[in-house]
């Protein structure tokens, strides 16, 4: 029997409270080893002579093994636990922080061949792809065992503010390291590598110690409805082969994925070139130096900050309006998120607060829908059995989305200028509402 048909036990709570804090923090700094790299690839670029294209192969190499990691980690992790795989993921981007720290200290640029620093980078920022996506998805199967489908618009709304404050802080850290340390202190903008990668360690070993797979590991009853049995082609769930069938058998889940690719382009055109955009003439800015710092602080950070309240918004809204149903915020956000995207290449963008109020509307509208597809909508078609999959997934074909912001916005920037892509990212927002509209009509059952 269900621990949820007499309400939850205090020892369940408790273990629920330790499961979701662990979560949060250790989401949270996944993405410090993350999005340093789109904040750092400025020094980088200046450092070795890298064009915006070479730059953009860099980040997109890294989209490209995370939506494979993705494809294979979220079954892994329906298949071996999510305590495990995580582990894994952890250590593993802390080591291939390590390895860029590594090539850009040693790599002389008077001596050094160009071309041999660029591979390295791709080489080692693309593993750092795969580690990096044995984080959401084995998570969201973690949160599906332990919390149930009754209010779980509020619960994963609320946990999606860990990745939005996560590339807050990681790009703080990043501009820090690479701007202000290096000018006020004299530092070495190369921090912005191993620094992350410490803390990032820290927190693994803290996730290591905290958390289990199940309710049933620590003696506790499972919650909520188990899935049904079911074969898939003649292979039984649970099965490596037959989650994978079940998944990519899943009309919603293809709806969904095909809608969130686009909803990545727009989100990872911000994420990887807003510093560019921010640095060069346009926007040049003569105030002082700490002055120029935070004004590019609150440009940069204030997008997934606004996105936090974002993700919680949608998450109630679903619950509250829509009888759990994701589609009708994730369309209407999305056709927002097109039209305030159309609208910031034509503003003023040495105004810092307009700057920041539209790029505060672009999160807002970002985040919410994004949290909606990769975790309450994996969560609702993929079930207990299948959520890690369903999850890998979604996030997968939104990654490809990504690499497409990489080398192909840094081309199209290069040949054609920032109006132009970022008109490009508002159209993909556009289109992405209009697959979520498809399903308007679908609701999770449990």
């Amino acid at each position: 029997m269900s621990s949820a048909s007499h309400g939850p036990s205090a020892e369940l709570r408790h273990w629920q409270r330790r499961i979701f804090a662990s979560v949060w923090i250790t989401y949270f700094a996944f993405y410090l080893c993350r999005y340093n790299m789109p904040v750092a690839k400025i020094a980088i670029g200046e450092t070795f002579a890298f064009d915006k294209t070479s730059t953009g192969k860099i980040l997109t190499v890294w989209a490209i093994l995370y939506a494979i990691g993705q494809f294979v980690n979220g079954q892994l992790a329906d298949r071996f636990g999510t305590r495990r795989i995580v582990t894994l993921g952890i250590f593993g981007s802390v080591a291939m922080n390590l390895a860029v720290f590594g090539l850009v200290f040693w790599a002389d640029p008077a001596t050094t061949k160009a071309s041999l620093v660029h591979w390295g980078l791709m080489i080692f920022w693309g593993a750092n792809g795969l580690f990096q996506a044995m984080g959401w998805s084995p998570m969201v199967r973690l949160m599906t065992h332990w919390f149930p489908i009754e209010g779980r618009g509020r619960i994963m709304g609320v946990l999606g503010t860990c990745y939005q404050f996560g590339g807050a802080v990681a790009s703080l850290l990043a501009l820090f390291f690479t701007g202000y340390y290096v000018t006020r202190f004299g530092g070495d903008w190369r921090a912005a590598f191993w620094v992350p990668a410490v803390l990032f360690s820290l927190v693994g070993f803290g996730f290591l110690l905290a958390v289990r797979n199940r309710p049933e590991d620590v003696g506790l009853p499972p919650v909520g409805a188990d899935d049904a049995p079911s074969t898939a082609h003649g292979y039984p769930e649970g099965t490596l082969a037959g989650n994978i069938l079940r998944t990519v058998r899943n009309p919603y889940l293809w709806i969904v994925a095909g809608s969130f690719f686009m909803l990545d382009v727009n989100r990872y055109g911000f994420v990887n070139w807003l510093p560019d955009y921010l640095k060069d003439a346009p926007c040049a800015d003569a105030a002082p130096t700490f002055v120029r710092y935070f004004k590019d602080v609150m440009k940069l950070c204030i997008h997934p900050l606004a996105g936090s309240a974002g993700a919680i918004v949608a998450g109630w809204a679903t619950d509250r309006f829509f009888g759990g149903r994701r589609a009708p915020v994730i369309a209407v956000l999305l056709v927002l998120l097109g039209l305030f995207t159309f609208l910031f290449p034509f503003i003023d963008c040495g105004n810092t607060p307009l700057v920041v109020a539209v790029v505060a509307m672009i999160g807002f509208c970002t985040y919410g829908p994004h949290v909606l597809m990769v975790g309450h909508a994996a969560q609702d078609f993929g079930k207990k059995s299948g959520a890690a999959g369903a999850a890998g997934f979604i996030d997968g074909m939104g990654y490809i989305g990504v690499g497409l912001a990489g080398v192909g916005a840094g081309a199209m920037i290069d040949a054609y200028g920032y109006t132009t892509t970022f008109l490009a990212f508002g159209w993909a927002a556009i289109v992405g509402a209009a697959l979520a509209a498809i399903i308007w009509h679908v609701k999770p059952t449990s």
